[in-house]
C-alpha cells in the first residue's frame, strides 16, 4: 500500500463523518490542552528562574546565615581578584507614623514590615526600580528610608513623610517598585522597608535574639564564571561545620521555589494526563463505533487483496492522523489555559517571564496526544484484522473473536503504554506506578459498576412506566455508551471533588478551626529587661498572656557522635536511596529555640519517661516526632552548643504536642536551673481583639521598638487567599477530565444518531409524546451520571481523606452537602450533554425517517 493510496482512503473515510471527527478531536484536545498548559507553564517558570538566576540572587554567589558572616569567609572573598561584595540583612520589625505635634514620642498607626538593610553595591544584577527613578545609594542615608508602595497605602504616608523605626525617625526618600531578589510578594509578611547600615545602627534593632538573616553577596569577574562551583565548594569548606552558613551560586538561586515548582509540575502533570487518558477512552469508543460502520468496506478491501496487517495499518494510520489533528487543536487550547494560569498565579509565582512560544511543551503534547490515540485504538482496531472477506456475500458474517493471547497482549500494551506516559509526565517511576495503580483500581470499580448497571437494566419491568422501561433498556443495548461514559465521568468527578475537598480542608484548618482559646498575636524578641513593661501593656483589660524564655542553641553531638559526622552519614544514605537530603538532615542542621519550664503547657502530654525525675543529670524533654528525626530516645545524651558553650543533657521524657492550639511550644524543653544564665530573650502570646492588638502594636512601637508583633489572623488570611487561588486553578484543570467524560457520552450519542432517529420515529409512531421520549433518554443519561457520580464522589472523598489525614495531618471534617451537590451536578451535566447530543434525533419527524428507510 503506497502513501498515496493511504491518503486517498483517509480522504474517503472522512466523508460523512463530521460528528465522529468532532468528538474524536474534542476528546483528545481537552487532554492535550491540559498537558500543554501545565508543561508550558512549568517550563516557562523554570527557564525564567534559570535565565534570570543572577537577578534572583542579585549576585554571582551568596553566603547566607542566621549570624554575621565570619571573618575567614570575608577574607577569602576579599582575596579573589576583581571581586565585589555587598552586605544584606533582613528581618521583621514594626514601623509607625509619629503623631503630629505630640512632642512626647507617641505614634499613630503602626505596621509589621520586612526590613532590608543594604551596604555596598547591591544589587549587582537586576533592576531595583525606584520612584523617583535613580540609584539606591543616594536615597539611603543615616536618617532616610526607602519603602514599598503598599506601606504608603496602609499607613497613609507619602514621600517626604516621617516613619519611626526602632524609636528613631526616618524620612521616606523614595518608593521601591521592584526588587530583583524578592520572589512571590504574596508570601511576604509585610511591606518592604530599606535602610542603610548606618540607619540600622541608629535604629538599634540588631540585638541578641533578633530573627535576622545575614547575606554576603559576591560579584565575580566574567572570566571566573566557569570556576564558580569550585569557588563555592572552597568557601563551603571554610564555613562552620554546623551548617550556620550556606553558600550558593546563582545557578542554585531560589532552591525552595524550584523544588516547589517541580512538585507542582509533577502533580498537575498527572492530573492533566488523566484528562488525556479519559479522552483516550472516548477515542477508543469513537473508533469502535466508526469500525462498526466500516465492516463491509473492510471486507471489500480484503477481497481486493489487502492483507490483515495492511488493513490494520490503514486504519491505525488514519487514527494517528486524526490524533495529530486533535493534538494540534489541543495545543491551541493549552496556550489559552496557560494565559489563564498566569492570571491566577500572578503575585504568587514569578510569571513575568512567561512566554507563549513553548515548542518543547507543544511537542510533548503532540506526542502524548498521538500516543494516546494510537494506544487506546489498538483494541478496537484488532477487529479490523478479523473481518472475514465472505461478509461481502453474507452480511451476517461477524468479525472473528480475538484470541486470548491477543486480548491479553492488547491489555498489556495499554497498561505498559499508560505507565510509560505517566513516567514521562511525572519523571518518576514510583509516582508513575502509584498513578497507574490507582487508575487501574478506580477504573476497575467503575467498570464493575457499569456492568452491574447494564445487568440491572436487562431485567424485565412490566409494571413500570413506558418511558422508564425504555430508558433502562437503552443502557444495555448493543453499542451503548454506558461503560465509557461511566468510566470517564467517574474519573473526572473523583479528581475534581478530591481537589476541592483537599483545598477546603486546608482552608478550614487554617481559617475556621483556629481554637477559641488560641492567641491572636505573638510578640517576639522581647529582651529580659523589657518584659515587665511589655507585660503591663499586654495584660490591660485582663487579657490572657502566655510567655516563655527562649535560648538559641545548636546540636553539637548525639550519644557521643559529632553532628557533622551524622549529617554526612545521612546525606550519603539519602543520595544513595534517592531521598530528600534536606528532609533527612534538617533536624540536625537547624538552629534550635529552647526553653526551660517547671511544668509543661496543657497541650503537652508525656508519652514516655518522667518529667524532671532524675536529680543526678541535667534533663531535657523532646517532642516525639522531632526525637524520631534526630534519632534519639530515652537515655540519649544530647550536647548543645549555646553561644560557644557546650552543655550535655540527658533525654528523660518524650512528649506529644498539640500544635493546632497555636500556643507557645518547643521541640525541646530543658529542666529549670540549667539555662537561666545563658543569653536569652522572651516570647509572648496573647489573646486580644483585633483593635487591641493594633493598639498594643502602636504602644510597643514607641516604648519597645525592637519587639516584633505577628498577628496570626492576618497571616492565616494571607495563606488562605493564596490557597484559594491555587485551588481554583487546579480545579479548573481537573474539570477538563469531567468535560472529557461528557464528550465521551455526547460522542457516543452522536455516533448513533441514525439509530436514535429511528427509535424516536418508532416511539412517536407508537403514541409516545415528545416529552415522554425526552424522559426516556433523560432516564438513560441520568442513570449513567448517577452511577458515575456515586463512584466518583465516594472515590474523591476517600482520596481527599487520605491526602488530608495521612499526607498533611489535617483533621477530616468535610461539609456534608458537598457530596450530594457533586452527585447532583454530575447527573445534571450527564443529562444535559446527552440531550444536547440527541437534539437532532429528537427533532426529526417520523415521516422523515420512514421516507429515508424507503429510499434506502
Amino acid at each position: 500500500m503506497t502513501f498515496g493510496t493511504f491518503l486517498a482512503h483517509a480522504r474517503r473515510e472522512s466523508r460523512g463523518g463530521g460528528a465522529r471527527l468532532v468528538f474524536f478531536i474534542a476528546c483528545l484536545a481537552l487532554g492535550v490542552g491540559a498537558v500543554v498548559s501545565v508543561s508550558s507553564f512549568a517550563d516557562a517558570l523554570d527557564r525564567g528562574v534559570r535565565g534570570e538566576a543572577r537577578q534572583l540572587l542579585a549576585a554571582d554567589l551568596s553566603m547566607r546565615g542566621r549570624q554575621p558572616i565570619g571573618e575567614d569567609l570575608r577574607k577569602a572573598v576579599a582575596e579573589l581578584p576583581g571581586s565585589e561584595t555587598a552586605d544584606v540583612l533582613e528581618m521583621l520589625t514594626v514601623v509607625a507614623v509619629p503623631s503630629p505635634d505630640s512632642g512626647d514620642g507617641t505614634t499613630g498607626a503602626s505596621q509589621l514590615v520586612e526590613l532590608k538593610v543594604v551596604d555596598g553595591g547591591y544589587p549587582f544584577y537586576g533592576d531595583l526600580e525606584l520612584r523617583p527613578a535613580g540609584p539606591l545609594a543616594p536615597h539611603l542615608g543615616p536618617d532616610t528610608a526607602v519603602v514599598g508602595p503598599e506601606l504608603l497605602r496602609r499607613l497613609g504616608v507619602d514621600i517626604g513623610d516621617t516613619l519611626r523605626i526602632g524609636g528613631e525617625d526616618f524620612q521616606i526618600s523614595a518608593v521601591v517598585e521592584r526588587e530583583p531578589d524578592r520572589v512571590g510578594g504574596a508570601f511576604s509578611m509585610g511591606p518592604r522597608v530599606l535602610l542603610s547600615a548606618a540607619g540600622l545602627e541608629r535604629a538599634g534593632l540588631e540585638q541578641y535574639g533578633s530573627r535576622i538573616v545575614y547575606r554576603l553577596l559576591v560579584k565575580l569577574p566574567v572570566e571566573r564564571d566557569a570556576e564558580l562551583e569550585t569557588l563555592a565548594a572552597e568557601l563551603e569548606a571554610l564555613a562552620p561545620d554546623d551548617g550556620r552558613v550556606r553558600v550558593e551560586t546563582y545557578r542554585e538561586a531560589q532552591p525552595a521555589l524550584r523544588q516547589g515548582m517541580r512538585r507542582m509540575e509533577s502533580y498537575l502533570g498527572l492530573a492533566a494526563l488523566l484528562s488525556l487518558l479519559v479522552g483516550g477512552v472516548g477515542v477508543a469508543q469513537t473508533v469502535r463505533t466508526w469500525l462498526a460502520g466500516r465492516l463491509d468496506a473492510i471486507a471489500v478491501l480484503k477481497c481486493l487483496g489487502y492483507r490483515p496487517r495492511e488493513v490494520l495499518a490503514l486504519y491505525l494510520g488514519q487514527t494517528a492522523l486524526l490524533g495529530l489533528v486533535g493534538s494540534v487543536v489541543g495545543v491551541g487550547l493549552g496556550v489559552g489555559l496557560q494565559l489563564v494560569a498566569a492570571r491566577l498565579l500572578e503575585g504568587i509565582l514569578p510569571v513575568e517571564s512567561l512566554a507563549l512560544w513553548q515548542p518543547a511543551a507543544w511537542f510533548q503534547g503532540l506526542l502524548l496526544g498521538v500516543g494516546v490515540s494510537v494506544l487506546f485504538s489498538i483494541a478496537p482496531l484488532v477487529t479490523a484484522r478479523r473481518v472475514p472477506p465472505v461478509r461481502v456475500l453474507r452480511r451476517s458474517a461477524e468479525p472473528l473473536p480475538a484470541s486470548g493471547w491477543a486480548r491479553w497482549g492488547t491489555g498489556a500494551v495499554l497498561l505498559g503504554g499508560t505507565f510509560a506516559l505517566a513516567w514521562w509526565q511525572a519523571r518518576s517511576p514510583i509516582e508513575a506506578a502509584l498513578f497507574v495503580g490507582g487508575l487501574v483500581a478506580v477504573t476497575a470499580v467503575l467498570t464493575l459498576a457499569a456492568l452491574a448497571l447494564t445487568r440491572f437494566a436487562r431485567r424485565p419491568r412490566s409494571g413500570a412506566r413506558l418511558w422508564l422501561r425504555h430508558g433502562l433498556s437503552a443502557l444495555a443495548r448493543p453499542g451503548a455508551s454506558t461503560l465509557g461514559a461511566i468510566v470517564g465521568l467517574g474519573l473526572g468527578v473523583l479528581v475534581v471533588l478530591a481537589m476541592f475537598l483537599v483545598e477546603r480542608g486546608l482552608v478550614r484548618q487554617l481559617d475556621q478551626d483556629l481554637p477559641e482559646g488560641a492567641p491572636t498575636a505573638f510578640f517576639i524578641d522581647i529582651q529580659p529587661d523589657q518584659w515587665d513593661g511589655v507585660r503591663e501593656i499586654l495584660e490591660r483589660d485582663d487579657a490572657e498572656v502566655g510567655t516563655a524564655p527562649v535560648v538559641m542553641a545548636r546540636i553539637a553531638s548525639l550519644d557521643g557522635r559529632d553532628v557533622s559526622e551524622l549529617v554526612t552519614e545521612r546525606e550519603t544514605r539519602a543520595e544513595a536511596e534517592g531521598g530528600d537530603v534536606e528532609e533527612e538532615t534538617w533536624a540536625l542542621r537547624r538552629e534550635l529555640r529552647l526553653t526551660y519550664l517547671d511544668q509543661l503547657p496543657e497541650d503537652n502530654e508525656i508519652l514516655e519517661g518522667t518529667l524532671w525525675g532524675d536529680p543526678e543529670v541535667d534533663e531535657i524533654s523532646v517532642e516525639t516526632e522531632f526525637a524520631e528525626n534526630l534519632g534519639v530516645g530515652l537515655g540519649s545524651r544530647v550536647v548543645l552548643d549555646i553561644q560557644g558553650v557546650q552543655k550535655e543533657l540527658r533525654v528523660t521524657s518524650l512528649r506529644q504536642v498539640d500544635w493546632s492550639t497555636f500556643g507557645i511550644n518547643f521541640f525541646m524543653v530543658v529542666e529549670p536551673g540549667v539555662l537561666e544564665s545563658a543569653p536569652q530573650f522572651r516570647l509572648a502570646a496573647a489573646r486580644l481583639s483585633p483593635q487591641r492588638v493594633q493598639e498594643a502594636q502602636d504602644e510597643l512601637a514607641v516604648a519597645y521598638p525592637n519587639v516584633t508583633v505577628v498577628q496570626i489572623r492576618e497571616v492565616l488570611e494571607r495563606v488562605t487567599a493564596i490557597l484559594s487561588r491555587l485551588g481554583l486553578g487546579v480545579r479548573l484543570l481537573g474539570s477538563l477530565t469531567v468535560i472529557a467524560g461528557l464528550a465521551i457520552l455526547a460522542g457516543a450519542v452522536s455516533a448513533g444518531a441514525v439509530r436514535r432517529g429511528a427509535e424516536v420515529a418508532l416511539y412517536k409512531t407508537l403514541g409516545m409524546t415528545r416529552r415522554q421520549v425526552v424522559a426516556t433518554y433523560a432516564t438513560e443519561y441520568a442513570l449513567v451520571g448517577l452511577v458515575a457520580g456515586i463512584i466518583g464522589t465516594i472515590g474523591g472523598g476517600i482520596l481527599a481523606y487520605a491526602v488530608l489525614t495521612r499526607g498533611m495531618e489535617v483533621d477530616w471534617a468535610p461539609v456534608a452537602w458537598h457530596f450530594p451537590l457533586a452527585l447532583g451536578v454530575t447527573v445534571a451535566l450527564s443529562v444535559g450533554a446527552g440531550l444536547v447530543a440527541s437534539l437532532r434525533a429528537l427533532q426529526r419527524r417520523p415521516i422523515e425517517v420512514l421516507r429515508a428507510a424507503d429510499a434506502g
